[in-house]
């Protein structure tokens, strides 16, 4: 799953783009999330700007819970962090995981670059 994951600096900025696009097994997310949850550790606290695409996954109740449960981990260190590739009824979804996951720090975009442009502008 680290091939999922990839770290880069932009206008010094810390960014991770995590691709979960694609999964339709809650056991795919949850070995995703070992491994993210201990790459995004490395780094220190408010510091991180992540990019997560969620193109073509599959949720349900346990996938829900699985996402929700991993971005309250993960909150102390992400600053912004902005969503791809989803659809109407998969933006419901992803607002109730983040109302779940105390996230209020984040947004939804159609392509990678939109969110990348989007995340420098941010503190």
């Amino acid at each position: 799953m680290k091939h999922r994951i990839e770290e880069f600096t932009q206008d010094g900025k810390n960014f991770i783009y995590l691709d979960l696009s694609e999964f339709k097994e809650n056991s795919e997310y949850s070995e995703f999330v070992a491994v993210a949850k201990e790459t995004i550790a490395k780094y220190a606290e408010n510091s991180l700007f992540t990019i997560t695409n969620i193109r073509d996954v599959k949720f349900d109740t346990e996938t829900k819970r699985i996402i929700a449960e991993w971005m309250k981990s993960n909150k102390p260190y992400v600053k912004y962090g902005a969503v791809i590739g989803f659809d109407g009824i998969k933006r419901i979804v992803v607002n109730a995981i983040f109302k779940m996951g105390g996230r209020k720090n984040m947004m939804f975009f159609s392509h990678r670059e939109q969110a990348v442009e989007w995340l420098l502008k941010q503190g």
